[in-house]
């Protein structure tokens, strides 16, 4: 492993060059890391700079940076922008051999105004690490202005990203998107969002949004409202009455088969018809929409925003062959079809087992909370009853729980086995089942069901305390003896998780699954142990997000296209083990500004009906929010060693 050379990062010096004061020893786990475990020779990004090779030429990485920097400059407050462009022309009429012994010094007051005065984030921290070259690697610049000096040719990589970004299991651009809906372009906007996200109207309503806690601003007053902001730009559309996706230049003559319609599914064939080829999907349902259909209600995400995204993929030429149940993988038999590929994108519909006593008779009212939601979606009647219990503390026990509410039933109550900080479904979620009336009760749970005759009567459930952490880094849930109770109810729901019924593969190959019973595929190219099979989503995974099964059908896309070129699949940007992309050195005076608030139904109006309960913001209301954005793009350069 390398000594670091020398590092400006988070303000943190340490320099191990030749004949320096410091005695520091700095070893390679403090430095940002590429791909898989690589350290770079010299980095140069918003919070400094850092060397493993002495060897390298700070003037061309610096050169190189502010090249990179000015595509970002986005010329608003035309601050960044024109300080990049004085300090890139001192840098080159210096590299042409023009003689300026100032010149280093006055780059120095350039890049401390630009930053000073820069109305975004990007501006304040973009003349960061340029100001600790100067200042620290002062004999190469000076160097350069006596003319003694160039900027070598440098064979750099650049990656762009932002707090947010990284924070987003789609990498979605969403400063740029944002950026567009503050300028009033929501079509741009939704285009942008688009290129990683095929269904902005279903994720900006149950997306879990971890960008927002990633946002720059959470320390400052509120959060930026970007799943809102995202919903925005395609409630316009839906508003507007027209749209349209990118079609096919070029047919590619390839047929792929997709097993699932769910968001992976979709994602994937959309993908893979954008480039060309031809796509059939197999949807066990009646419906194309997966969990977004079968296990999220109407009011929060109305059946009609998931219709008009399927049916946008539908008009590209993707074809959906519904009520149709794959039971058997047979590749040969796809390969007679004409199907040169199978995604395997079937999700986790099955509700896992709660694993008390009295669990595995046939009890009338034992219900499972997946099937619940999915019979309710699909329009099957529930007659309401006096008391349901529900067991579970994540989003499909909420939505079962308020679901029950609108329908009718008297008294609610969900049991969860540790205390709200830990319970997994979304904090909206949480709220939303409270204010409607659900009871909750924490750190109970299950042992016994009762029934009389085959009909659930009541459970019997035991008092937990909250132990030593899990593997989930959650504190494990101890069970406190003697402290059994039982509660009575007309039904039970089970909603303690889920995992996927996987097809049979017919042939001689065997696909391999994991012991959670989730399919095994390679986190890379996501191709199964059978030949010509991917697998991606929540049978792989186990029960995610949905943004993160629209990035697995995404990234699937790209694994089958390549493959079938007989190429290899390239991961995507760099990774930076051990940093911490929210920091930053200052982000200098910011006004206070509290969020946009949406709208949302009232109480008693909700739990009458299906309607959806959270409003959208107006185009005025987004460009607003949008404009709280502070613009937190950061760039990065690097040399691979």
């Amino acid at each position: 492993m390398k000594n670091i050379a020398f590092s400006s990062w988070e303000g943190k010096i340490i320099d191990n060059r030749k004949g320096s004061s410091s005695k520091a020893k700095a070893v390679g786990s403090q430095f940002p890391r590429l791909g898989k475990g690589a350290v770079p020779s010299a980095l140069m990004g918003w919070n400094g700079l850092v060397m493993s090779n002495p060897k390298e030429d700070v003037l061309s990485l610096s050169l190189r940076y502010l090249v990179e920097a000015r595509k970002l400059s986005c010329g608003e407050c035309s601050v960044c922008m024109i300080g990049i462009d004085t300090l890139l022309d001192i840098m080159d009429e210096l590299s042409a051999g023009l003689i300026d012994k100032n010149a280093p010094s006055e780059m120095e007051q350039i890049a401390r105004q630009a930053s000073v005065n820069s109305k975004c984030a990007f501006g304040r921290t973009a003349f960061t690490p340029f100001l600790d070259a100067l200042k620290h690697f002062k004999a190469d610049f000076q160097a350069l202005a006596k003319g003694e000096r160039k900027p070598n040719a440098g064979n750099y990589s650049v990656s762009v990203t932002a707090p947010c970004i990284n924070a987003c299991p789609g990498g979605l651009d969403i400063p740029g998107y944002i950026e567009l809906i503050r300028n009033g372009r929501f079509g741009g906007s939704l285009e942008l969002i688009r290129e990683r996200c095929i269904m902005p109207g279903t994720i900006g309503r149950a997306c879990t949004h971890p960008c927002e806690a990633a946002c720059v601003r959470s320390d400052m007053d509120e959060p930026l409202a970007i799943r809102l902001l995202k919903r925005a730009a395609s409630d316009q559309e839906l508003a507007s009455g027209s749209a349209s996706l990118k079609m096919p230049d070029k047919g590619k003559g390839e047929n792929v088969a997709v097993v699932g319609a769910g968001p992976a599914g979709l994602a994937a064939a959309y993908r893979l018809r954008a480039m060309g080829y031809g796509v059939t999907i197999f949807e066990a349902l009646p419906r194309a929409g997966g969990m977004v259909t079968a296990g999220i209600p109407e009011y929060r995400v109305p059946s009609d925003v998931v219709n008009h995204e399927v049916d946008l993929i539908k008009r590209t030429g993707v074809k959906f062959s519904l009520n149709t149940k794959i039971d058997k993988l047979d590749m040969k038999e796809f390969q007679k079809k004409g199907f040169k590929a199978v995604f395997v994108a079937v999700g986790a519909h099955k509700g896992n087992a709660m694993g008390v006593k009295g669990e595995d008779e046939k009890i009338e009212g034992l219900v499972d909370g997946v099937e619940f939601l999915s019979d309710l979606n699909l329009g099957k009647s529930v007659e309401p009853r006096n008391k349901v219990i529900v067991i579970g503390g994540g989003n499909v026990a909420l939505d079962c729980a308020r679901s029950c509410m609108r329908l009718g039933f008297k008294n609610v109550e969900i049991i969860y086995r540790r205390t709200r900080k830990e319970m997994p479904a979304s904090v909206e979620e949480v709220e939303g089942a409270i204010e409607e009336g659900v009871k909750i009760s924490y750190l109970a749970a299950p042992v016994k069901i009762i029934a009389e005759k085959g009909v659930f009567k009541a459970v019997e459930c035991q008092k937990m305390k909250l132990g030593a952490p899990d593997e989930s880094g959650r504190r494990r849930p101890v069970p406190v003896k003697g402290s059994e109770y039982k509660v009575k109810a007309d039904m039970i729901i089970s909603a303690i998780g889920q995992n996927p019924i996987l097809p049979v593969v017919g042939g001689s190959n065997k696909l391999d699954v994991t012991s959670w019973g989730t399919i095994k595929a390679d986190p890379v190219t996501f191709e199964t142990s059978v030949p010509g099979i991917f697998a991606g989503g929540d049978c792989v995974l186990g029960p995610a997000t949905l943004i993160e099964a629209l990035d697995a059908g995404n990234r699937v896309a790209r694994s089958i296209d390549s493959w079938l070129k007989g190429e290899s699949v390239k991961q995507d940007g760099m990774s930076f083990a051990g940093v911490d992309l929210n920091k930053q050195r200052s982000t200098g005076f910011v006004a206070k500004a509290t969020a946009v608030k949406s709208p949302h139904m009232d109480v008693k109006e909700r739990i009458t009906g299906f309607d959806e309960v959270e409003g959208g913001f107006t185009p005025e209301q987004a460009m607003a929010e949008a404009k709280r954005c502070l613009r937190c793009y950061r760039v990065v350069v690097w040399n691979q060693a």
